[in-house]
């Protein structure tokens, strides 16, 4: 199609007061935080916050690194959120089709038959060919807010996909180091019954040799049979945890098998936190928050914008001729029209959609707000978490060698006759909850290390 200058001119003046609109777009609003210079339970903030982006490779276990490569990809989450990515920037492709005008190609071939009173059929034809592009010139700049909107919308969402992918990772490796601590307490659990069944053959033997009383011998037995039905709720949070894992992994829990890794071997890596201000660039959740303020500020001029004047540019090429099929010989034609419109009245329907765009960017603005905090809280919180599990370890590990001890010495003087069972007894219990409440302590720290690891955002770093 071709144009003469004047449309040509009258394009140029419509495109450059368009640019000239969209300069007066509202800045994004920026949530009134002020951040202190370092966390208050960290015990090192000195230098840059250093978080591998595969933070999960830093505990050293290759089952764990496995577990979640294989979640990452066939998780039912990420699958979903890596779709809701695509259907995101399609959304802004679609958006971005406003730049250009749109084109349309017609034709059309008829016959027609008239007859008038009396006479004959006479017959008449007509084919017709045409070609129409329309552009709304984005004069106020609302298009290009609507581009903006959708393309903030895209990141919102591909920083919400990201911040799934961090939770599959932390959910990952929580289940996993549960799984390790419940396969160390049944192994603590049959230890234990180990231990029940030597002092029930010293029982025995003492009973025979009249150096024991039956009540002792029942005693005994009642605390072997206890400990060996200790086992049986273990054995069904093992299974529930190896279930819980597989639906991680997409895969079917029934007959799904792990390793084995022992989880007092696994490596605690040491995290420097950064100080609070590194929380916005570093957390997925808060970038996406951002961006979905930034997509409401734009729906907020978009909306202002549809309370003017609108310009609509047309042109058209066209052939037609009275003869079937046949455009040879034919009648061309082509014009263009440039035409204005504005809504007089539609019931207030536009205004209360800016009145309605402007509630939402105060409610995006809080969220935003909101969202920051409770990053600030939980990087705190785990810290303080990491700091205090790491010390109720040690203090665990020195009550659990001692009662190792006592158990040894109470044994040796219930064979001479110097105790009762029931000092021996509480020597074993003392010692199997030592030993279960150390497997235990572990885990809280492996938790806290973890939780620390996704409130400062996984490794993961915006690119600004």
């Amino acid at each position: 199609m071709k144009f003469n200058r004047s449309l040509m001119f009258s394009l140029s003046i419509v495109t450059a007061t368009s640019l000239l609109g969209c300069a007066s777009m509202d800045k994004i609003p920026r949530a009134n935080i002020q951040y202190a210079s370092e966390w208050e339970y960290a015990a090192h903030t000195q230098g840059a916050m250093a978080v591998e982006k595969e933070w999960w490779k830093t505990f050293e276990s290759n089952q764990l690194t496995q577990l979640v490569d294989v979640a990452q990809e066939k998780n039912s989450d990420a699958i979903i959120g890596r779709e809701r990515v695509r259907q995101a920037e399609l959304q802004m492709k679609i958006a971005n089709a406003s730049l250009f005008p749109s084109l349309s190609a017609s034709a059309s071939s008829g016959e027609n038959r008239v007859k008038e009173s009396g006479g004959v059929w006479e017959n008449s034809g007509s084919t017709r060919a045409g070609l129409t592009a329309n552009y709304e010139v984005d004069l106020w700049g609302g298009e290009m807010a609507n581009r903006r909107s959708a393309r903030a919308g895209f990141k919102a969402t591909e920083f919400a996909n990201e911040a799934t992918r961090l939770s599959i990772a932390a959910g990952v490796a929580t289940s996993w180091f549960n799984y390790l601590a419940l396969q160390e307490r049944m192994e603590t659990a049959r230890k234990n019954i180990e231990i029940a069944e030597r002092i029930q053959k010293i029982v025995d033997s003492l009973y025979r040799n009249g150096a024991a009383s039956a009540a002792d011998v029942a005693t005994q037995k009642t605390n072997l049979l206890s400990q060996q039905n200790a086992l049986l709720p273990l054995q069904l949070q093992l299974d529930q945890t190896r279930a819980a894992i597989a639906l991680l992994e997409g895969e079917s829990p029934q007959a799904y098998t792990l390793g084995n890794e022992k989880i007092l071997d696994i490596k605690i890596p040491v995290i420097n936190a950064g100080v609070p201000a590194d929380v916005i660039t570093r957390r997925p959740d808060v970038a996406s928050s951002e961006a979905q303020l930034q997509a409401s500020s734009a729906d907020v001029y978009a909306a202002r914008t549809a309370l003017l004047p609108s310009i609509q540019l047309s042109g058209n090429l066209g052939k037609s001729a009275a003869e079937l099929f046949l455009l040879n010989p034919a009648t061309q034609s082509a014009g263009w029209s440039l035409s204005l419109a504005q809504t007089i009245f539609a019931g207030g329907r536009y205004v209360n959609q800016v009145r309605l765009s402007e509630s939402r960017r105060v409610e995006m603005l809080e969220q935003y707000r909101k969202i920051i905090l409770i990053a600030l809280q939980e990087v705190d919180d785990a810290l303080n978490r990491v700091s205090i599990t790491q010390q109720q370890e040690i203090n665990q590990q020195n009550i659990l060698e001692q009662s190792s001890r006592s158990l040894s010495l109470n044994e040796t003087r219930y064979r001479e006759g110097d105790i009762d069972l029931q000092f021996l007894l509480d020597a074993q219990r003392s010692l199997f909850q030592a030993q279960d409440a150390l497997v235990q302590q572990r885990l809280a720290r492996l938790s806290a290390t973890i939780d620390l690891y996704k409130a400062l955002g996984g490794g993961w770093e915006r690119n600004l």
